[in-house]
This record gives C-alpha cells, sequence and structure tokens, in this order.
C-alpha cells in the first residue's frame, strides 16, 4: 500500500478478529478515500521462550512489519502485513501455529548439525525493547571448499536420502572443515535446492569425494584458543557431522513443512517460486533421465530438449500396500528406457511439493498412460483416491482412447471407473504385464 502506516487510515474498522493461548490477530478494514481501501493484519504473540527461535522472529521471517503503536490489539503493539480481502485471522493462526511446530523441531535438528537460523527479532518486543540478534553461526571459509594446497578426507556416512563426506582443507591463507551433500537420488527438487541455498549451502560441479559428480557443501573455518583438543571448534565441527546421518533430512524435512503450511495463506520465507512454477521447473528440467534410450523408435520419445523428460510415458497409481508390483515394474519399464513416474523413483523431486497439485499435473497432464493397480487398498486411501480423479479426467478428454491401464489385484470396483474397460489380472505375473506394456507403448 505504497509504504501507508494501517494505523493512521481516515477511516479504520476490524472485521475480524482470533486469538489462540499466545496470538491474537485482527483484520482491520482500512480507508483513505471513498474508493482507497486496504486491509491490514495484525498480530500480537503474547509469549515466549527461554531459548530458541521465536514466535516474533517467524512473523519477522514472514516478512511482518513490528509496531510499537497498535490501536487493533490488546497489548498496544503488535507486527503487522498488508492482505487482501476476506483474509481469515482464524485459519491463519491455526496454520501459523503448525507452522511454527515444525520451524522449532526445524531449528534443533539444524542446530545440531551446526547450522544455525537467524533471530531478527527474539524477546524485544515484549519488553518494549529493540530486536533480538541474527547469528549466522561459526565463520566459513573463503574458498569453494575444494580447491586447497591440502585435503584430508576424515569422514563419511549417510541417511536414506544423502551421502555425507566430512573434510579438512588448508590453503595458503586458511583452514577448516568441510561437509559434501550428495542426494541418493539426484537431482534435487527446486524447493531442496531452494533450502539449500537459504542455508548456505554452496554448490560444486566436480567433487573429488563423490568421484567427481556434483555435490552441494558447508563450510566452518578452523579457529583455535590454545593448544588443548577444547581450545578449538575441532570436537564442535565433528558432533555436527556426526549429526548428520539421524537429523539433517528430518531437519529439512520439517523446515519445508514449514513453508508449506503458511504457503497456503500466500506468504513463505524460504525462496521459493510459486508451486506451479516450481513444479514446471522440475518435471521439465529435474526428474531423472531413463538409464537408456527406448528400444524402438515408435516409442514416446522419454527425453525433450537438452536430454530430461518432459513428459512420462507411463504413470503408475498404487497403494502403498501394493507397492512391490509397481515397483517391479516401473523398473521393467525404466530398463527398458521409457520415461515412468513411480513416486520412488523421485523423493527428494517429492519434498516440499504441493502433492495435489504434482500428482495432478502428473497424472492428468504429465503422461501418454496411466497404469492402475485396483484394490481394495487402493480404493480406501486419500492419495490414491485423488489420483483416480486426475487420471479419470483425463480420460475423459481422450474421448475414448486408452489412457487408463487397470490391474486387478482383487475384485474391489471403483467407481467412475467404467467395468468394460479392460484389465489385466495380477495372476498374469509382473514380468508379462511389463511386456504387453511395452509392446503398446512401442506401437
Amino acid at each position: 500500500m505504497n509504504g501507508r502506516d494501517p494505523h493512521s487510515a481516515l477511516k479504520s474498522e476490524v472485521i475480524a478478529k482470533a486469538n489462540r493461548a499466545s496470538l491474537e490477530a485482527v483484520v482491520a478494514r482500512l480507508q483513505w478515500g471513498k474508493d482507497d481501501v486496504g486491509y491490514s493484519l495484525h498480530v500480537n504473540p503474547s509469549s515466549f521462550t527461554s531459548a530458541g527461535i521465536q514466535k516474533t522472529d517467524f512473523l519477522s521471517y514472514l516478512g511482518f512489519k513490528r509496531s510499537d503503536k497498535c490501536g487493533f490489539t490488546s497489548f498496544q503493539r503488535c507486527y503487522l502485513k498488508w492482505v487482501a480481502d476476506g483474509f481469515s485471522p482464524d485459519g491463519f493462526l491455526t496454520a501459523f501455529d503448525s507452522a511454527f511446530a515444525h520451524l522449532e523441531r526445524a531449528e534443533r535438528g539444524l542446530s545440531a548439525c551446526g547450522f544455525f537460523l537467524p533471530q531478527p527479532e527474539g524477546w524485544g518486543f515484549h519488553f518494549g525493547k529493540s530486536g533480538g540478534h541474527s547469528h549466522g553461526g561459526p565463520a566459513v571459509l573463503s574458498g569453494d571448499g575444494h580447491t586447497a594446497r591440502q585435503t584430508r578426507s576424515m569422514k563419511q556416512t549417510e541417511d536414506d536420502t544423502f551421502l555425507f563426506r566430512f573434510t579438512f582443507v588448508e590453503t595458503d591463507h586458511e583452514k577448516g572443515f568441510v561437509t559434501h551433500y550428495r542426494p541418493k537420488h539426484p537431482p534435487l527438487s527446486s524447493e531442496l535446492r531452494s533450502v539449500f541455498h537459504y542455508l548456505g549451502l554452496g554448490e560444486f560441479r566436480d567433487c573429488p569425494e563423490f568421484e567427481f559428480e556434483p555435490c552441494f557443501y558447508h563450510t566452518m573455518r578452523f579457529e583455535s584458543r590454545g593448544d588443548g583438543i577444547f581450545d578449538s571448534n575441532t570436537e564442535y565441527a565433528h558432533r555436527g557431522f556426526d549429526a548428520h546421518a539421524g537429523q539433517f533430512s528430518t531437519a529439512i524435512r520439517e523446515l519445508l513443512a514449514t513453508n508449506e503450511d503458511i504457503e497456503s495463506f500466500g506468504m513463505t520465507f524460504l525462496p521459493f517460486d510459486k508451486p506451479v512454477e516450481r513444479l514446471k521447473v522440475d518435471i521439465e528440467q529435474k526428474i531423472i533421465r531413463p538409464p537408456k534410450p527406448a528400444a524402438n523408435t515408435n516409442a514416446t520419445p522419454a527425453t525433450a530438449e537438452g536430454g530430461v523428460p518432459s513428459n512420462f510415458d507411463v504413470a503408475i497409481s498404487v497403494a502403498g500396500p501394493d507397492k512391490q508390483y509397481a515397483l517391479k515394474l516401473a523398473e521393467q519399464l525404466r530398463s527398458a528406457g521409457f520415461a515412468v513416474f513411480y513416486y520412488e523413483f523421485y523423493p527428494e523431486y517429492l519434498w516440499g511439493k504441493n502433492l495435489g497439485i504434482t500428482f495432478d499435473e502428473i497424472f492428468r497432464k504429465r503422461s501418454r498412460f496411466c497404469v492402475m493397480f485396483v484394490s481394495k487398498e487402493y480404493r480406501d486411501r486419500v492419495w490414491t483416491s485423488h489420483e483416480m480423479r486426475s487420471a479419470q479426467a483425463r480420460a475423459v478428454e481422450e474421448k475414448g482412447n486408452e489412457y487408463i491401464l487397470p490391474v486387478r489385484i482383487d475384485n474391489t470396483e471403483l467407481d467412475g471407473l467404467l467395468p468394460t474397460i479392460s484389465y489385466l489380472p495380477i495372476d498374469m505375473g509382473i514380468e508379462k504385464i511389463g511386456d504387453l506394456l511395452i509392446k503398446k507403448l512401442q506401437s
């Protein structure tokens, strides 16, 4: 609103308010002229903790500005932000509480691994003082973490998602510790890449710790205040690396969950594009290539310009308890050179995604065929129902052309899936089903 002060409108009225145990939110309608109207959200956090990230910090992350003179909240001080007409303060507080709980867990895990989230506001708001403190943790190295006079590999570990390596480097001017990160299922989604950027991780194309494959890395400058082992930050650096296997990925998920909760209200603190734009980038540029080209030149191209898939030959929809069938089929198709969407192939890609938008895009727009493993479990689960609705919408658009290819695990019938559609029984065997599907793809 062009830098206007929401507390100095010619006419103002409270149009909605909500309260939680430690949060008060008020939406005000502000008017400066007949057609000159705006809406502001005023939030009063009424409690704080003795340590760690504060709700005041999170409000700052989300773009709220502190005001020490507020006539809309009971505390007479607030954090404020412009919002749209119809904004729900009650829904916002629900999302904020959930998001902040994720953020607290993310901070604890990241801190254990040697990362620090800034605290730009801290406790100052509650005592009528200036903002808090913003620290970036230990000093980092000035170089790229790889080019050095001497490099010593020290440790390695992993979790389900990442490989981690720990090195000590010395240059002519400084020395320090480097943690290297390599996803087990590259490439990263745009969300994960943005989170890494937010945390200050660099990217290196030819990392010798991973046989000259790309890595992400984070550095810590060696600091010594004496000759003893406890007079340097060596023990701290090792402890942070050792925490990665158990806490890093969990903390990243919590950070993504924080953003996901609050994004529905048009707010974000991570450097993300809008959900649809992120999805477009990832599908068109970031999805793993099949390991070899399709055997028949008549098959749907598995790669687009740049050598990466822009569409899938097959999207597989399956309930979790039946996934052993889907995995075997997906591997058979991928080995034959076809671009397959099976959710377990893309764990990093799906991190932080709005899955409703993602799965609708894939099952309704981005696949040549949808293989559906039909069972009671499939019928009764939320996400398979969502995938089925998207696939059915696409089937209608196909105007009679084949799209849904059902595989029957049991005798369950699915609403909206016509009984006249030909099924293949699971008793036929996945390898035989895969052979038939490959022939269809090659036709």
